[in-house]
This record gives structure tokens, sequence and C-alpha cells, in this order.
């Protein structure tokens, strides 16, 4: 059975969210682009259409929104399931709006922003690991990931 947008919202316990923003405070990505995470979370929330909303695809899935969130909403986990109904639904971005830079990380790296060195010396100060717990971790699984992004057009259009 497909998910629908009520099943990720609940799943991702998005009706504890209090709005304090603290994940668009903290958003790598929303320093350089217009993401404003809270702003996703609320609209999918209230059942507003999310698919067309260009902000969807500005996350990186770098999961700091995630990690700092003070009534544990699982905004990363959210935004990639809404990205799949999305997708399932016919709706993604044009390649030509997502940068350059982030396809190249996505595929070196597995992110497609990696973390500063002062966020990764944060981040183990208050205990968390340097690195978020994602597919750059395990080697054969990151080679598995190039393997299929090496099949599709955007990576001719990346550069890579």
């Amino acid at each position: 059975m497909d998910k629908t947008m009520d099943d990720i919202i609940r799943e991702g316990n998005a009706y504890a969210c209090i709005q304090c923003g603290r994940c668009t405070g903290s958003c790598p990505s929303g320093r350089e682009c217009g993401l404003r995470t809270r702003k996703i979370i609320h609209m999918a929330r209230v059942g507003i259409d999310v698919f067309k909303t260009e902000e969807l695809w500005d996350c990186t899935t770098c999961f700091t929104c995630q990690e700092r969130c003070p009534k544990e909403v699982k905004i990363t986990d959210i935004i990639i399931e809404l990205r799949n109904l999305a997708v399932k639904n016919s709706y993604y971005p044009s390649m030509a709006d997502v940068p350059k830079i982030i396809i190249q990380n996505l595929y070196r790296t597995g992110n497609g922003q990696p973390l500063s060195p002062e966020v990764s010396k944060l981040r183990s100060i208050i205990g968390l690991d340097k690195e978020p717990n994602d597919i750059a971790k395990d080697k054969e699984a990151l080679a598995d990931f190039q393997k299929l992004l090496d099949g599709l057009p955007l990576m001719r259009w990346g550069g890579i």
C-alpha cells in the first residue's frame, strides 16, 4: 500500500512539531538557498500540497535539523518520503535547478552538502558522531549508490 502525505507526517512525528524554528535556523542549505524546513513541515502537516514546492528539493539530507529537533520530529525522513511521493505523482525538479556542486558532492560522498569542519567539531562536543550516520560511512553502499546514479541523465549534466 502506498503511503499518503498524512501517513508520512504521522510516522515522522510531525504533529509534535511546535514550530520553534530550530530546524530552519540550523539548516546549512538554508544559508545558501530558500530552504525553510519548518515551512515544509507546517505545510504538509496542515494538508497543503508541497509537491510543487521548490524548497522540497533544496534539502541535502544532512540530518542536522532532525538531530536538533527538541520534539524528535523526523524532519529529513519526512522530506525524503515526501519527495518519493512527489515523484510517484510525477512532480520533480528540473536538473537545471540543481547546483552542479551538489550533484558532484552527492556522487563523491553520498551527501549533497558535506558538513564543514566547524559543524563536525560542534557535533562531537554535543555528543554526536562527527559525521551523520549515512551512506558515506559504508563504502560498499556508497559504491552501489554510485552505480545507481551512473545510469541517470543528471550525472552527465552534473559533470561527473
